[in-house]
């Protein structure tokens, strides 16, 4: 069973929502301000509360291009932010460090407010956009893991005379917000993918990790680089099934305990194997990665609910796999 067309591929974690983020962060000693992180479609920023804040500027603005940023999440609190070390866990890495007061024209100036949603998703386009995909390799996948996303000052740094603007990229999750990641995204496979033994959930098109004993569209048997056997130029989707499905069905059977005891498993769960495919632009952009999963479907072509580890009891829609007729021994 394969996924929709290259065309239309599964977005985890691409739907954006307006977030309320207070970040008060302590650095080096100093009570740094709060900051307005932006969403990434550059459109919907997130508005720190006011809150009192030492007058000095905040440390946060010393990162630069290469630096990665972490906060405490507290369901719509964030708090602590702090420059780590990339290989650390952080949720935000810094591709270019601007300043807006040299911004050409007074737009900027002294006494000048903070740019409204509208000029703020157009400062994305025109000072995040370039400089992003450059620090990418000059490639960012459109379906990719990674988002184009800018952090503003806070109002009060904004009023003091701040006018840093920090471009980068995150990963967020169905909801928006900044998921930690450790490794630096520059020159990374930007494909989305999720580990073994994770239970997926498709929402048309959108799909996020869940518990397994939640709700689920399926559960992910292996991880696959397309890398392995396609060299050069981007594999049609049917090149991608022909070969996943030999792959995906081997991951099935072993997944589910191997040789004939697993292939037996796969037979009476009624399940199917299930695999992801990258689409001309990802695959050009550098994505190589996709999963091989366990899945039901459908008469009406849509995904089944799935609920449990599908290798210890499970249901399908609320019910246990209804049990299949014995099978002819293999020779």
């Amino acid at each position: 069973m394969q996924t929709e067309s290259a065309e239309r591929p599964l977005h985890p974690r691409r739907r954006r929502v307006l977030k309320t983020v207070l970040v008060a962060a302590l650095c080096g000693g100093v009570a740094a301000a709060m900051y307005a992180v932006v969403s990434p479609d550059g459109s919907s920023p997130v508005v720190p509360e006011k809150e009192d804040v030492a007058s000095e500027p905040a440390s946060f603005t010393d990162a630069d291009e290469g630096s990665c940023l972490n906060w405490t999440q507290d369901g719509e609190v964030t708090r602590d932010i702090v420059t780590v070390d990339c290989a650390q866990p952080h949720r935000f890495e810094v591709a270019t460090r601007e300043d807006l007061s040299q911004y050409p024209s007074s737009e900027f100036g002294e006494d000048a407010p903070q740019p409204d949603l509208e000029r703020q998703s157009q400062l994305t386009a025109e000072l995040c956009t370039g400089p992003v995909t450059e620090y990418m390799g000059g490639k960012l996948d459109p379906n990719g893991r990674y988002t184009i996303s800018p952090i503003l000052p806070p109002a009060e740094g904004w009023a003091e005379g701040d006018r840093t603007l920090l471009c980068g990229v995150m990963e967020t999750d169905v909801d928006g917000t900044a998921e930690e990641v450790t490794g630096v995204a520059a020159g990374a496979d930007q494909s989305r993918f999720s580990e073994v033994d994770a239970c997926v959930r498709a929402d048309g098109n959108t799909a996020s990790e869940v518990p397994c004993e939640q709700p689920h569209s399926w559960q992910v048997t292996k991880v696959v680089n397309l890398g392995d056997n396609f060299d050069g130029a981007w594999p049609t989707v049917d090149d991608q099934n022909k070969w996943l499905a030999g792959v995906c069905q081997a991951a099935a059977v072993d997944y589910l305990g191997g040789g004939d005891a697993g292939d037996e498993a796969l037979y009476q769960s009624t399940l199917a194997p299930f695999w992801t495919s990258i689409a001309e632009d990802s695959w050009n952009a550098g994505s190589r990665t996709v999963n091989c999963a366990l899945t039901k479907g459908r008469e009406d072509g849509s995904f089944a609910d799935l609920a449990g580890d599908v290798r210890n009891g499970f249901t399908i829609d609320g019910n246990p796999p209804e049990p299949q007729p014995a099978r002819n021994p293999k020779k």
